[in-house]
């Protein structure tokens, strides 16, 4: 009790930090419905808790383990929206945590910059903070690799070097970029901040390859080796098609002459400022190594996370640890309160961009309908949302059971999940060829053989496809607002 009580009086702005962090990240858990994002997850991990495995019953374009995770819930807590956008909540205060601690390690007692720090992390987040994502366990994984590296320095202790091992093997788990990404970087790292001892070099090197070698082996031999090779190949393709579908593209410095266009440069150009910035300190060594090390981690992070896409989704998850590393970076200096103005300009261009602009289906200032499907009870969307997703619902139940197959075209994957009707095909998305491993011949031959009843288009539909054309020859039986419903043929 005394030791709580220590704990509690030490660590008290933290805590009462989390508190405000779980409050506010707890306000969105309700909000809206993203059929494809959040569709995207819930689908995959629903067909992994009927039974599916990854990458041969159905395709999966990113690692299984979060997958598993959301599976792991559903069979714990049933089958419910809510779990995914808790996880989410839990991975990100998880953030918080890892941040706070280290801060500690650095000895920063400061409440200035525990604050600073802290609104820097909870001011980018939604609209990727009420649907499960898979960005904040990476972002978290990043942050637990800088922990374990630097006790490893501090205490040379091997078990760190396992636990750095077994870190990059879950985000190979996770997301293989960013892992292959890391993995370089951190062997790098040994060889860097252990130049002076060779013998030390081979065996940190050895050690931590091969522990990531061991625990990565494991799940390829399972999912692909064993008996998928086919998958395998096909997962290869479909990453190799995915990177080359996607034209690269930064903003130009010509918007600065737009309006607004330095408040829309800043999160794209701040990474570059502290990378540069990091790299004159690195050569005059005027700063500790673990803040060298968690700036160079968090830019690593946010220039992995934008390629190929760097649209604004993809900024947020490392903006606020690029933020944290200016703080970090500068707090030290005698100008310091400049750096505190810039900073809390872009914290308040974190909220706002979440408060008021339609970042991400729509904000949800205007969700304000509750949506009563069992697996999606309370949530809350736009009003012309729910009528079309209680038309939906009344259809389906009228002429179809769970047993049934329905195909959801063409980017709407939410809707086998929380409608409990079974995918004919083993994509979710049908729209862009990009975002799926199959051609429009193999997914309308799975239609055929799985015997399915209707086809829901939802959105825009008619597209200069083979599928599109398909489902356009079949029989419209219903329409409600921008939704139609056809009949298959058989």
């Amino acid at each position: 009790m005394i030791k709580l009580r220590k704990f509690i009086n030490k660590y008290f702005l933290q805590i009462v930090l989390l508190i405000i962090a779980f409050s506010y990240y707890l306000f969105f858990l309700n909000k809206n419905l993203v059929n494809f994002d959040e569709g995207y997850f819930v689908h995959a991990a629903q067909r992994i808790f009927l039974g599916d495995i990854p990458y041969k019953d159905f395709s999966l374009q990113y690692g299984p383990l979060y997958f598993y995770l959301l599976s792991f819930g559903y069979k714990l807590f049933g089958l419910t929206i809510y779990f995914g956008r808790f996880l989410s909540l839990i991975f990100c205060l998880s953030i918080i945590v890892s941040i706070f601690y280290l801060l500690n390690l650095l000895k920063i007692k400061s409440k200035k910059i525990i604050i600073l720090v802290f609104l820097s992390i909870i001011s980018f987040g939604y609209p990727l903070l009420n649907i499960p994502n898979l960005m904040w366990p990476t972002v978290f994984i990043s942050i637990l690799l800088i922990i374990s590296f630097v006790l490893y320095l501090k205490n040379k202790d091997n078990r760190f070097l396992f636990s750095l091992g077994i870190l990059i093997a879950l985000l190979f788990l996770l997301k293989q970029n960013f892992a292959l990404y890391y993995l370089l970087f951190y062997n790098l790292l040994f060889i860097v901040f252990q130049r002076k001892s060779i013998k030390r070099i081979f065996k940190s090197l050895l050690t931590f390859n091969l522990t990531v070698s061991l625990v990565t082996s494991v799940w390829i031999y399972y999912f692909f080796l064993k008996d998928n090779l086919v998958g395998l190949i096909e997962y290869i393709n479909f990453s190799r098609n995915f990177i080359a579908a996607y034209a690269f593209s930064y903003p130009p410095l010509t918007n600065l002459f737009k309006p607004f266009g330095f408040i829309k440069l800043i999160p794209y150009y701040l990474p570059i400022f502290v990378l540069i910035f990091t790299l004159i300190l690195i050569f005059k060594r005027k700063l500790d190594f673990k803040i060298i090390l968690f700036s160079l981690s968090a830019v690593l992070g946010f220039f992995v996370a934008i390629y190929p896409q760097s649209d604004l989704l993809h900024v947020y998850p490392f903006f606020g640890l690029v933020l944290v590393s200016l703080i970090l970076l500068f707090y030290k200096d005698k100008k310091f309160k400049y750096i505190t103005i810039f900073v809390l300009l872009c914290i308040s261009i974190g909220f706002y961009l979440t408060f008021f602009q339609s970042i991400y289906e729509n904000y949800y200032l205007k969700d304000k309908s509750v949506v009563n499907l069992q697996r999606a009870k309370g949530i809350l969307v736009e009003n012309y949302r729910l009528e079309t997703i209680n038309s939906i619902e009344k259809f389906l139940n009228e002429n179809t059971s769970n047993k049934d197959y329905v195909l959801f075209y063409p980017f709407n994957p939410l809707f086998y999940f929380i409608f409990d009707r079974k995918n004919p095909s083993k994509d979710s998305i049908y729209y862009v060829r990009a975002w799926r491993f199959y051609d429009d011949e193999r997914i309308i031959e799975e239609i055929k053989q799985k015997k399915t009843k209707y086809v829901v288009a939802y959105g825009p539909y008619n597209f200069k496809t083979k599928l599109s054309d398909f489902i356009n020859n079949q029989e419209k039986v219903a329409t409600f607002s921008s939704m139609v419903i056809f009949k298959i043929k058989h």
